[in-house]
């Protein structure tokens, strides 16, 4: 009997995380594509921002994830106390805190699936809307960033992304005894070994009678050169890992600073799970004690209210842990380890 309750609030928590994540993807894509609504051409018309918005979308939900999932364990506990099944398992002898765990492993599974789906596809399917919606737009890249120009040999070279093999907005040009000889400009290249293989759509200007014969240019792109500050964030743990590496013995300010960014996000991913487990436990203590006798809309107000300070307490600790130089991976567990803690004395009490 107790495991079918035990069933009955996994499926619960499972069922309203995903109702309520659902619900945020719904909201935010609806203003992304208002807000793209500006950027209006003949490519990028009414149809291809809709394909960019449901492109983002689910690489997008994993904002939303730490939220959706507080959200649908408290609605479930809290509907499930006034049904009176937490009372029938507390008499039953379950721990509040076991009753809390069990209720969490819905969305867990959820979050889990996410994070995995994420990191395998999610992001690069967002990288490549993003990189063709800038083509689209015919968005002037210069102008809205700042272009790094990299060298290699005689050759130069300017790009806004790389996602896979493939990379977007190119700028080549190649110089010959110090002056330029020609340049090449496209869309979209492939990245094959030390070669970049330019499409059939590109523009060449020659200074020189010298021209180019074929659409394959020799340039050899430096590893760190790939990656972006702007860009660590949609970067999967692969990358992350291999791109840690490189900075690892370098005692350059810009290097550290950089790395501490990489390592933002890498703990970030790693522990967003642990994260969400120690909101929900924290918060799903308050329906045993203090808000025993509120109603289901005052424990969801108490929990928006608190992932949201938790989310600000963290951003806060991570930077300031990255301005002084310090290691980040403390600057991200130490509001874990303080809900932790205010969670025991919680539990104690109960």
């Amino acid at each position: 009997m107790i495991k079918i309750f035990y069933i009955y609030l996994i499926k619960r928590s499972l069922y309203f995380s995903f109702a309520i994540l659902m619900f945020f993807g719904l909201l935010d894509s609806i203003f992304n594509f208002i807000s793209e609504l500006e950027n209006l051409t003949p490519d990028f018309n009414i149809a291809q921002i809709l394909i960019y918005v449901i492109s983002s979308l689910p690489h997008n939900l994993i904002d939303f994830i730490e939220g959706a999932c507080l959200l649908g364990v408290m609605l479930s506990l809290g509907l499930s106390h006034q049904e009176g099944n937490l009372n029938v398992l507390r008499t039953a002898g379950v721990a509040p805190l076991k009753i809390v765990i069990l209720s969490s492993l819905g969305s867990i599974i959820l979050a889990s699936s996410l994070i995995i789906f994420d990191e395998i596809s999610f992001k690069k399917i967002h990288l490549q809307a993003e990189a063709n919606k800038n083509i689209l737009s015919e968005r002037n890249i210069s102008e809205e960033m700042n272009l790094n120009w990299i060298k290699s040999d005689d050759s130069y070279l300017s790009f806004e992304n790389i996602v896979d093999n493939k990379i977007f907005n190119v700028r080549f040009i190649k110089t010959q005894n110090n002056k330029v000889a020609y340049s090449v400009t496209s869309d979209k290249a492939l990245i094959d070994g030390e070669n970049i293989i330019f499409n059939d759509d590109i523009t060449h200007k020659s200074f020189t009678n010298e021209f180019p014969k074929n659409k394959t240019e020799e340039f050899i792109i430096p590893i760190q050169s790939m990656i972006s500050l702007s860009n660590i964030d949609n970067l999967n743990l692969m990358e992350i890992i291999s791109y840690r590496k490189l900075f690892t013995d370098s005692t350059l300010k810009k290097d550290i600073l950089f790395k501490s960014h990489l390592d933002k996000v890498f703990y970030k991913i790693i522990f967003k799970l642990i994260s969400i487990l120690v909101l929900i436990i924290f918060f799903g203590s308050l329906i045993f004690t203090s808000l025993r006798d509120s109603t289901v809309g005052g424990r969801v107000l108490v929990a928006v209210v608190g992932a949201f300070i938790y989310k600000i307490c963290q951003d806060l600790s991570i930077g300031i842990f990255i301005s002084y130089g310090l290691p980040v991976l403390i600057g991200v567990i130490i509001p874990s380890i303080l809900l932790v803690l205010l969670s025991i004395r919680s539990y104690k009490k109960i």
